[in-house]
């Protein structure tokens, strides 16, 4: 049986020409549609980018905010003013407002602008700085004779126990309710004003290990004493006769400093301006100084100093002490300086005890202020939104 081929009806070449035209059309269409799709995509990067950029330089103008309400407190604990809306050099600016939340807690809102971009951080702060009386004592305090103390007088947290003379000036002492002052042996209490303060808050004035290592650096080569490299194993007990800190070489900042490892023992003269550095005790055994020594104490341990008392002699010295121990001053002596112990302190008839607070000026002497007097201890930092 024969086949009969089928036969389709030919498309004439002008059909074709239609044919392949639309699918030229469609294609081009995709591809103008992908390009455009490509660019509406690009647009939204370089915004999101951009928007990124912004809002970066706005958290970082809020940081800068931050540090510098920082350094305002730390020159002055009791700044409350803020920062007004300040422009920087890259376009963006910053303002602070600082809210005190109670006499040791404050915070800081420092509000950063870039552009559109707005980026705002709070920071609380410990404000209460260990070093804003002559003397502050975070446990008892012992008190004989006739001290002079400048009118910072006394931080105290425990108990104080005065065994004052006739005609003791006035003796200013802040302390929290808690606290009993007691007059021993008939003590003169006439000069004697109390005025109630939060107790210090010694976890927040304590050094941490990092603080004592850069303390530990201070010192030179041949003036740091530790003899196996392990800081606070008191490995390295010392014995120093006639300390003349001229002897000892200054650091970039032209300060001089000596650490030991350890207990330190200070016989005879001491001279000079300087800082000691004592993972240990610091014991100053008869020891004297001279109109203008103006030595730094930084222990771990307990500060107990005994100076020569032997006829009319007058011993000076200035002064900025921190002890996380206890912290004992006798003799005949006129100390202008700061003294924080935790401790107990017993000081026992100088003839003069005053209070100079001015972080400048103990910086000026002191390579180690920075790091043992910032009062600014950072409880909580984080960004916030409106």
């Amino acid at each position: 049986m024969r086949q009969t081929r089928r036969k389709f009806p030919r498309i004439a070449r002008n059909d074709r020409r239609g044919v392949v035209m639309i699918v030229v059309m469609v294609v081009l269409m995709l591809t103008l549609l992908v390009g455009m799709g490509g660019m509406v995509v690009a647009s939204t990067d370089l915004k999101i980018t951009a928007n990124y950029r912004t809002g970066a330089q706005a958290f970082f103008a809020a940081e800068a905010g931050v540090q510098n309400a920082i350094a305002e407190l730390r020159e002055n604990n009791e700044w409350t003013a803020g920062i007004p809306s300040t422009a920087q050099a890259n376009g963006t600016s910053y303002e602070v407002t600082v809210d005190t939340l109670s006499g040791q807690i404050a915070r800081l809102v420092s509000r950063g602008q870039s552009g559109n971009s707005l980026r705002i951080i709070e920071v609380v702060v410990n404000i209460d700085s260990a070093f804003d009386h002559a003397l502050n004592v975070g446990g008892d305090l012992l008190l004989a004779g006739k001290p002079r103390v400048s009118s910072e007088g006394v931080r105290l947290n425990g108990d104080a126990y005065l065994d004052l003379d006739s005609g003791t000036p006035d003796l200013n002492i802040y302390a929290p309710s808690t606290s009993t002052i007691n007059f021993v042996d008939g003590s003169n209490t006439n000069p004697v004003h109390r005025y109630e303060k939060e107790a210090l808050d010694l976890s927040a004035a304590k050094l941490s290990d990092e603080d004592w290592v850069d303390l530990a650096h201070k010192a030179p080569v041949g003036y740091s004493y530790d003899s196996d490299g392990i800081m606070g194993n008191g490995d390295t007990p010392m014995t120093i006769n006639n300390l003349n800190f001229n002897n000892v070489p200054e650091d970039a900042d032209g300060k001089r400093a000596i650490y030991v490892d350890g207990d330190l023992v200070l016989h005879g003269a001491i001279q000079g301006i300087g800082t000691i550095i004592c993972t240990g005790k610091i014991i100053g055994a008869g020891i004297s100084s001279g109109n203008g020594t103006t030595v730094s104490l930084i222990s771990k341990d307990d500060v107990l100093l005994d100076f020569a008392s032997g006829g009319n002699q007058q011993n000076f010295l200035n002064g900025l002490t921190y002890a996380e121990g206890d912290y004992e001053l006798h003799g005949k002596i006129k100390y202008t300086g700061v003294v924080t112990a935790f401790g107990t302190v017993t000081v026992q008839n100088p003839s003069e005890f005053s209070n100079n607070s001015d972080p400048n000026f103990w910086y000026t002497y002191s390579s180690a202020y920075n790091i043992v007097a910032d009062p600014i201890d950072v409880l909580l930092w984080h960004e916030v939104t409106e």
